[in-house]
């Protein structure tokens, strides 16, 4: 079964590994004798191939381990489908006339679009906050801003009286207000440059995947984000649905028993929990 984001698989085998490596370059049906193998061999239309995978597109394959595994639109079943080389390499085979018969391209079109603007979406409210944080004053520490109030007031004072004695005459009293008031003018301005930080950190979203990177993030570390899994799976869903788009890849014709991309997902999950409780029983 699929195990979720977090939670510690069990360790498998030697020989479970090189039977699945076996199973996805072979087929599970390379056992069956060959005059049986035909009537076994997974058809490109069972409910438990990847047909994005066939396709050469699979979110299920791209977003597994991400931070957009969970995204809605992902169905959980589609993590356990089957992704066999064998038939992609059969898939890839067939003529584009062919292929259109199928109707896979435009589910996939379809499934595409679904993703990108739910992924939009949720860059558009993350660049929201992350924008009024950026945006937001810098809030003095409230002992710090009572300091500043407190030598405002007494230059003020000092300044007065300076003024007042040279009026009345008393230079020499008035020269030691006008310099005690300076002295404390430079006291308010160095605890001011304290006070304002050196650089303010801004946080930015990433349009492509979503990602968080910050103003003092350098090249090499934002070239890390661009290189991990998670950029490269959007990159990648992204750069296909415009080559989708621009392809406009026919829906399987009625009656060929192919639906649009929801529908079909929901019949892919009835008939797993059809099997599931037959299972059971």
């Amino acid at each position: 079964n699929y195990v979720s984001k977090g939670v510690k698989e069990p360790m498998k085998t030697v020989q479970q590994m090189m039977r699945e490596q076996m199973d996805e370059l072979m087929g599970k049906s390379r056992d069956v004798p060959l005059e049986e193998r035909e009537a076994h061999a997974p058809k490109f239309e069972d409910p438990d191939v990847d047909r994005y995978f066939l396709c050469g597109c699979s979110p299920y394959e791209l977003l597994k381990g991400t931070k957009s595994e969970t995204i809605p639109g992902l169905d959980r079943d589609g993590f356990l489908w089957q992704r066999s080389e064998a038939m992609k390499l059969k898939w890839e085979a067939l003529t584009q006339e062919e292929r259109d018969a199928y109707g896979f391209e435009r589910d996939l079109l379809d499934f595409l679009q679904e993703l990108v603007s739910e992924q939009d979406r949720r860059i558009a409210k993350s660049k929201e906050r992350y924008e009024a944080q950026n945006d937001a004053p810098v809030e003095l520490a409230p002992e710090t801003k009572r300091a500043m109030e407190e030598l405002t007031e007494q230059i003020t004072e000092l300044q007065a009286q300076s003024e007042v004695l040279g009026e009345q005459g008393d230079v020499d009293a008035s020269m030691v207000a006008f310099n005690q008031a300076n002295a404390l003018q430079l006291q308010l301005q160095e605890l001011e440059r304290k006070a304002q930080p050196a650089a303010t950190k801004k946080q930015y979203v990433d349009e492509v995947s979503g990602l968080v990177y910050s103003s003092t993030d350098n090249e090499a570390r934002i070239a890390d984000l661009q290189s991990g899994r998670h950029y490269k799976a959007w990159k990648t869903i992204r750069e296909t649905l415009i080559e989708l788009r621009e392809k406009n890849p026919p829906r399987k014709a009625a009656g060929g028993g192919s639906s649009g991309s929801a529908e079909r997902r929901a019949e892919r999950r009835d008939e797993r929990r059809d099997e599931r409780r037959d299972e059971r029983r």
